[in-house]
């Protein structure tokens, strides 16, 4: 399959699919609590956008493979997301109170096509990087400004206090994702048409073989050492972050951060998200992945322990930029690892896997760091995080002293550079 769709394209779908999470993920847990869903029963919603995390990609990733499909699934995902918050945001102008079963399914519905519109995408942008030259982080970054724009404009703008406003606002957004999807052109995919194509043209006994040859190469790979390594530190990282994704709002306003500035201080650490990405090329040819790896988990490890003991307002939003270490460099050393170490065949599985290691921790921080914050605030909760940072650090240093290869940079990373197997 030759899919080629346009730079240009998939940063606006980027921007487009990131405007969503600029407006889930500052303001749910805020309106959770406005529709009096608090505690455990908080995290237990919101931990089904990781759960899903965790069965969605890998699913999607293997289907994405088997029938060299990308942006069909896509679209999909955008229509299924969009359908799940469009039924909340009807709901809520009806004054139809959902409760926690409804919520809970809403919100399970909008998480599992949520997932493969944020995986597939990074598929499709790995391998355009390698047609078109422009390095992945390059590409990447527009989903980080798009990011910030709405968390300092849906912060002012939005009252989670009103039942209505947040999932209007989440409708419309997920509407323009949408429609931004059609602008990834599909090349020559046919779902549902190219597995009888395939068994037209090479008899019908070659269908199964290509089927066995992606199943098996993701067995090897599962079964190799540093990649469950690096899945099981995947796994403590997104557990200790997914702190931040659940409380980082909730913290600011107990310890009496200015309620206008929220936004702009989820902004200031994705701006120094957004920096890292665009000069990330230079630093994975001069680093290996597992050793950011280490690093990164190193100082998420620092981060939380600030974010833990800090209460003056302006040192909080000081800490802000660590975001770079502790999200950026994490992700793109992550996207580099999986890309160099999956065979091109199983890449939307590879990275399928890496996203269910990252969503299995996501679920069980998601599942503690509620009842945690309930129990002793902002200081516990990081605190524990911290702890959960470090040994992440412990495992990712074993794992970059027992990679069996060096992998000093990837090619999705620095322009003009070819793939070698």
């Amino acid at each position: 399959m030759q899919l080629k769709p346009s730079p240009r394209a998939i940063a606006l779908y980027y921007f487009g699919i990131f405007a969503v999470l600029g407006v889930y993920l500052p303001l749910f847990p805020s309106w959770l609590q406005a529709q009096e869903v608090r505690g455990l029963a908080m995290g237990a919603i919101a931990a089904t956008l990781p759960a899903m995390g965790l069965i969605a990609p890998p699913v999607f990733g293997f289907i994405a493979d088997s029938l060299g499909v990308r942006v069909w699934l896509i679209r999909a995902a955008c229509a299924g997301a969009l359908v799940a918050f469009a039924l909340l945001a009807l709901s809520s102008a009806l004054g139809v109170a959902l409760g926690f079963g409804g919520l809970f399914v809403a919100a399970l519905a909008f998480a599992f096509f949520r997932a493969p519109m944020f995986t597939m995408a990074d598929v499709v942008a790995m391998e355009t990087s390698l047609s078109s030259g422009i390095a992945y982080g390059r590409l990447r970054l527009w989903g980080s400004i798009s990011f910030a724009l709405m968390a300092i404009v849906g912060g002012a703008l939005i009252d989670t206090a009103r039942p209505a406003a947040f999932p209007a606002t989440m409708t419309a957004a997920l509407l323009a994702a949408f429609v931004v999807s059609w602008t990834l052109p599909a090349g020559d995919e046919a779902p549902f048409q190219r597995p009888r194509q395939q068994r037209g043209a090479r008899e019908a006994a070659a269908a199964p073989d290509v089927e066995d040859s992606v199943q098996q190469r993701a067995r090897a790979l599962l079964r190799s050492r540093d990649f469950r390594l690096f899945l099981a530190a995947s796994f403590l990282a997104q557990s200790a972050n997914s702190s931040y994704d659940l409380c980082y709002t909730l913290h600011l306003r107990d310890v009496g951060f200015p309620e206008s500035l929220v936004g702009v201080a989820w902004a200031v650490g994705v701006a120094g998200e957004i920096a890292l990405m665009a000069f990330s090329g230079p630093l994975l040819q001069r680093f290996a992945p597992p050793t950011l790896l280490a690093f990164a988990f190193a100082g998420a490890a620092l981060r939380w322990a600030l974010l833990s003991s800090v209460r003056w307002w302006p040192a909080l939003l000081a800490i802000q930029p660590l975001h770079a270490v502790s999200f950026a460099m994490m992700w793109i050393a992550s996207i580099a690892y999986t890309r160099d170490r999956a065979h091109p065949q199983i890449l939307a599985t590879a990275q399928g896997l890496f996203s269910a290691s990252a969503g299995a921790g996501s679920v069980i921080g998601m599942l503690v760091w509620g009842e945690l914050y309930r129990r002793g605030g902002g200081s516990l909760t990081f605190g524990v995080a911290s702890i959960t940072a470090s040994t992440a650090f412990v495992l990712a240093v074993t794992f970059a002293r027992s990679t069996r290869r060096s992998l000093s940079g990837s090619s999705v990373f620095s322009a003009g550079s070819q793939y070698q197997e």
